[in-house]
């Protein structure tokens, strides 16, 4: 008896839990506050940013990460991180470079 209900319990906490995830709020369409509007600009800049202002915020206003992220900005963090692996490979490859020129 005990385990049904416990399962029970936990599928229905799950549900729950997942249709309140599923209802995260895009605030960056028309950001309400100014501190939507800096939330919006770190996730412009990089997940790292928005994190950070996230938990910088976290003593004035209860500030949820996903409801800054979209499709859109979560392609862009992903260019972001190719291009930067990009132009990491690039430098190592002109440091080598410059190394067996040296030698």
């Amino acid at each position: 008896m005990n385990a049904t209900v416990t399962r029970i319990s936990s599928a229905v906490l799950l549900s729950v839990g997942c249709a309140a995830s599923a209802y995260a709020e895009y605030r960056c369409d028309t950001p309400p506050t100014w501190i939507d509007q800096r939330a919006c600009q770190a996730a412009e800049e990089s997940p790292q940013a928005l994190r950070q202002f996230v938990q910088r915020m976290r003593w004035i206003t209860n500030l949820q990460f996903s409801d800054y992220v979209n499709e859109s900005t979560a392609l862009a963090w992903e260019s972001q991180k190719r291009d930067q692996a990009a132009r990491r490979k690039a430098d190592e490859g002109a440091e080598i470079a410059a190394e067996s020129e040296q030698g």
